[in-house]
């Protein structure tokens, strides 16, 4: 079937989107791409187990989890979806 439309638009903007030097030291612009391997590594995989590496993947960044937020995209994540691809 291929790559759905919005995903090309999105991975488009990400390459035509000039580079923000603000934006590019955010925690979530750095671990954006561990938690998008998170997403595809373990999708289908249990909640708990999903939440466990969502977290483990912010607290190496040095950043304090938001629980309920992580709880809410391993839920997701659990039922074969990826919130941050």
């Amino acid at each position: 079937m291929g790559t759905p439309r919005w995903a090309l638009q999105r991975d488009l903007l990400n390459v035509l989107q000039p580079p923000v030097p603000r934006r590019a030291a955010l925690v979530s612009e750095r671990i954006a791409p561990a938690l998008a391997e998170v997403g595809r590594t373990r999708s289908g995989r249990p909640a708990a187990e999903v939440l466990a590496a969502l977290q483990d993947v912010v607290t190496a960044a040095g950043a304090e989890p938001d629980r309920r937020a992580l709880e809410e995209f391993a839920r997701e994540i659990e039922a074969g979806g990826n919130p941050f691809e």
